[in-house]
């Protein structure tokens, strides 16, 4: 981890004050950073690269700069610019990749396929279960999983990878170096030393409700594609389908029960032409070739081994799903007393 000279360099350029980072990567197109920072530092090449981007262009921040690269060097953070070949690609790709990323853990886990699953804060179990075991089936096919490490859904998906081999990523509002929400402190630490945390604000900057739907845009670039598990039509987890649309990525949705209303987005969705997923063979059947994916571990299967129970044990077992139902209707289905 730590910084590279190129990420230094964009630390330095995006450290001048009142001017968004796709502009700088536009303009990177052009010029090189180690050029851009040398305009910087006089007033004509201020001048020169204010006519080129359409706004007035002030001295870079060092007081910034210089705490930044203190604390990522004494606390171990890394920190990768849009210009390293260790960003990742498929990012880099998206129309406005952001121009540094603040990272804790792996950065490796994002060079391979990903899959976004994001979805309600306020899930129902059977949401939690489904995005949890929909996580742990692409992890241990080698198909990392990235989220937002948000309350509900995205919680279960980080946990659910966590279960398998494979890595897990959180895309956070925030700095890298704070743990949002505060529940999830021992989740991130959990990431972040068997996947990665990803971050384009600097360290120490706070969740502000405005940053995370700017956010959501890298959820979606760093995947091949995005599932969401119940939403409400105007969610975050929607605005990360509408961004996987504009960046070329596939859409996909769980169907739920119609009377509730975290179903109403992903039906949404089904109707706008995003993919029916019924089980991980429907995400998989759509992701183009990636060689990482590997076929699951024979004589494994999920879920609860069955051998150790009774006959009654079964029955009940094989009534039971994730609607809940009352003692009476399973006295029933099953011709079992209470």
């Amino acid at each position: 981890m730590g910084c590279t000279d190129l990420s230094r360099q964009w630390l330095e350029i995006i450290s001048v004050k009142g001017i968004g980072g796709s502009r700088w990567v536009r303009l990177s197109r052009t010029f090189s950073p180690e050029r851009v920072v040398e305009m910087l530092g006089s007033t004509n090449g201020r001048r020169e690269l204010g006519r080129l981007i359409g706004c007035r262009v002030g001295l870079p921040d060092r007081g910034f700069v210089e705490r930044q690269i203190s604390l990522i060097e004494g606390k171990g953070y890394g920190l990768v610019s849009v210009s390293d070949l260790s960003y990742p690609e498929l990012l880099r790709e998206i129309p406005d990749p952001p121009p540094l990323l603040f990272y804790m853990g792996d950065l490796e886990v994002s060079a391979g396929p990903m899959i976004c699953i994001v979805g309600s804060r306020r899930a129902s179990r059977r949401g939690l279960v489904t995005a949890g075991e929909m996580a742990f089936e692409l992890s241990r096919r080698g198909i990392a999983v990235v989220s937002g490490m948000a309350r509900g859904i995205d919680s279960s998906a980080h946990a659910g990878a966590l279960k398998s081999d494979g890595g897990t990523c959180a895309v956070l509002g925030c700095g890298v170096d704070i743990a949002y929400p505060q529940e999830n402190a021992a989740l991130a630490i959990e990431i972040s030393e068997r996947g990665s945390l990803l971050s384009e604000f600097p360290l120490g900057t706070p969740p502000l409700k405005h940053h995370f739907p700017q956010r959501n845009r890298i959820l979606s670039g760093l995947s091949l594609g995005v599932v969401v598990v119940e939403a409400g039509t105007e969610s975050g987890a929607m605005g990360t389908a509408r961004w996987a649309v504009e960046q070329n990525r596939e859409v996909f949705a769980v169907p739920g029960p119609i009377e509730h209303p975290g179903s109403r987005g992903p039906h949404r969705l089904i109707r706008e032409g995003a993919f029916l997923v019924e089980s991980i063979e429907d995400v998989l059947r759509e992701l183009p070739p990636c060689g990482r994916i590997v076929a699951p571990p024979k004589g494994h299967t999920a879920g609860i081994s069955h051998g150790a129970f009774t006959k009654d044990q079964h029955l009940l077992l094989s009534a039971l799903d994730l609607n809940p139902k009352h003692i009476d209707e399973l006295v029933q289905i099953c011709h079992i007393s209470a």
